[in-house]
């Protein structure tokens, strides 16, 4: 698997493996990003078989966590970076279809990176800019400027809006929540953030994960905290964090 530090830009292959996402410290720097492994839908890109590539510049929250869950779902080639400077990096030498941005990220502002971008790349990619504040008490409203950007993504946005827009903005079809119906959607988005945090941060002892079961052994302690938060935040949210387990396990196969 060949990645690439999207800080200074240096190029290594990885042995290839089973996780979701890899959390790598760069050989050259010595930055850590992450990447995704994940086999997905492919094209064809300059006479190579690749996935489509996406960039998501955001700081770390739980709105990141489901993007970066939903795109990974899809089978999104991934680069995550916190910073402006080094997503405008990433976005000139990957030249991703798509680019969700968030409008205040440190350094090199979001609404600056998408100013530059529309100035200096001739085919630029797809961008949305991810919403930095919701509450569930406020009206919601689309924001008055884009900045530059094609649409907008509230962070209290659902998962099926998530994929409604970058489907109408991509052209292509998106695969839908395989959760099973009836899930609550405030549940499931923060049962999903638990389990992401779980997967970027152990990625090897996730590998060793074959059932539901066999997760509740193997992170005992993180999985009870986990549901202890989820239970705080929301009664009742816990027992999704099974189901989230679950549908890690069959895309995985």
């Amino acid at each position: 698997m060949l990645v690439q530090c999207p800080n200074c830009l240096k190029r290594y292959r990885l042995q290839q493996t089973q996780a979701r996402l890899l959390r790598v410290r760069c050989k050259g720097c010595g930055s850590e990003f992450l990447v995704s492994p994940t086999t997905g839908p492919r094209h064809e890109i300059l006479g190579r078989e690749e996935r489509a590539t996406a960039v998501v510049a955001d700081i770390q929250r739980d709105f990141r966590n489901l993007v970066i869950d939903l795109l990974n779902d899809q089978g999104f080639h991934l680069f995550i970076v916190e910073e402006g400077d080094r997503a405008l990096a990433t976005v000139m030498e990957q030249k991703p279809r798509l680019l969700l941005v968030n409008p205040y990220l440190p350094g090199l502002l979001g609404v600056d990176l998408i100013a530059r971008i529309r100035a200096e790349v001739s085919v630029p990619p797809i961008i949305i800019l991810m919403g930095a504040i919701h509450s569930s008490r406020r009206y919601h409203r689309r924001p008055q400027s884009l900045y530059g950007a094609d649409d907008y993504l509230d962070e209290g946005s659902s998962e099926a809006v998530i994929l409604r827009k970058l489907a109408f903005h991509l052209e292509i079809s998106l695969k839908g929540n395989h959760l099973g119906e009836g899930a609550d959607a405030e549940s499931l988005r923060l049962a999903r953030s638990v389990f992401a945090d779980l997967l970027v941060y152990d990625p090897d002892r996730m590998v060793q994960v074959r059932d539901v079961p066999d997760f509740f052994r193997l992170f005992a302690d993180e999985a009870a905290e986990g549901r202890r938060y989820l239970e705080h935040r929301r009664p009742g949210a816990g027992e999704y964090l099974s189901r989230v387990v679950q549908h890690y396990l069959r895309k995985r196969e």
